[in-house]
């Protein structure tokens, strides 16, 4: 059966919500074009200044920034299923024993698991992007009939930080909280978190001075303090007390092998800023089904007559974009 496409739309949007952290923390706001390239240059912040005006002179137009307009083409995130026939005649998980769905309904609650399972997996595409800038300050995209291509964001490369000799945090004569005020000072707006590996903590909080200033007590203004476990973050208090909060994050992903590969790696620290001001950017989806329109995720589906099966993909060409680059940090501190 083929659904329209307001109809799977509206499915995915009752959806519960897959909580991708750094997406969420980092690039809160959606940006669409519609056009198959994201223009950066239309979405960098603008920090000139105001020009003074007799208050009796008409305003003029201000000149647009030289430069040439700078832009990426993203790939398509496209992932598909068939719907397989069989699955309407087995019992779905929390049915009953006497299996009181009809063979349609179990076909729906199918579809509706592949939708989900769609969105989770673009979501965690645009996560594993968004940790992939955190950690060097670009993006490196490439696929099947996409080449290699690197997103260069221009961050400073002294953002990128690995920590060696007696600097090593647990090597005795390390000094974290130290390394923090000389990172904070770095960065391009105030640090307003920062997020740790697993392993990168624990020798973090092993250091005396460390431990002594970090404020575990509740109480702050965060929502992502209070939040649902689901993303795997977990808050550790904050640096000082009034200072940077505390996270660590254990999400991940799995390679083409299976194996578990981790957003921040056990090692690693990310020192952040709110003032990032990262963007979700998506250019158009390249269907006509979909009218040629930007939009976050484009779910479809359709049959075949031989075999008799019915398809489902959800189509999407995102890319995680900050504003101010050099609002972020990363550190190998193991």
């Amino acid at each position: 059966m083929a659904y329209e496409t307001t109809t799977l739309l509206a499915a995915m949007r009752e959806l519960d919500r897959f909580s991708p952290f750094l997406l969420n923390l980092l690039f809160q706001e959606v940006v669409t074009f519609g056009t198959e390239e994201i223009a950066f240059d239309k979405i960098e912040l603008d920090e000139t200044l105001a020009p003074f005006v007799s208050p009796y002179v008409a305003g003029k137009p201000r000149r647009e920034r030289g430069g040439a307009l700078r832009s990426f083409v993203p790939p398509t995130i496209k992932p598909l299923d068939i719907v397989k026939p069989d699955r309407a005649l087995k019992r779905q998980p929390g049915e009953g024993m006497d299996g009181e769905m009809t063979p349609e309904q179990r076909m729906n609650a199918v579809r509706m698991d592949i939708l989900d399972n769609h969105r989770k997996s673009i979501l965690r595409r645009m996560e594993w992007m968004a940790a992939q800038f955190l950690r060097t300050g670009k993006i490196v995209v490439e696929g099947e009939d996409y080449p290699k291509s690197e997103v260069d964001f221009g961050r400073d490369p002294n953002h990128t930080i690995t920590l060696s000799g007696g600097a090593v945090w647990g090597s005795g004569t390390d000094k974290p909280v130290e390394d923090f005020e000389d990172w904070f000072a770095m960065m391009a707006a105030p640090c307003t978190h920062v997020l740790f590996g697993q392993g990168a903590f624990r020798k973090a909080l092993a250091n005396a001075e460390f431990k002594d200033l970090v404020e575990t007590r509740r109480g702050s203004d965060s929502v992502f303090e209070t939040a649902p476990a689901t993303n795997l973050a977990m808050y550790r208090g904050n640096f000082g007390g009034a200072g940077p909060e505390l996270w660590s994050y254990t999400g991940y992903w799995r390679d083409e092998n299976g194996v578990k590969q981790l957003f921040i790696p056990d090692n690693g620290v990310a020192c952040v800023s709110v003032g990032v001001g990262g963007v979700r950017a998506y250019g158009a989806i390249l269907d006509k089904k979909a009218g040629y329109r930007p939009l976050e995720m484009f779910p479809k589906n359709w049959d075949s007559e031989n075999p008799p099966v019915e398809n489902m993909m959800t189509q999407s060409r995102g890319m995680p974009v900050p504003r101010l680059a050099d609002a972020t940090l990363f550190a190998t501190v193991a």
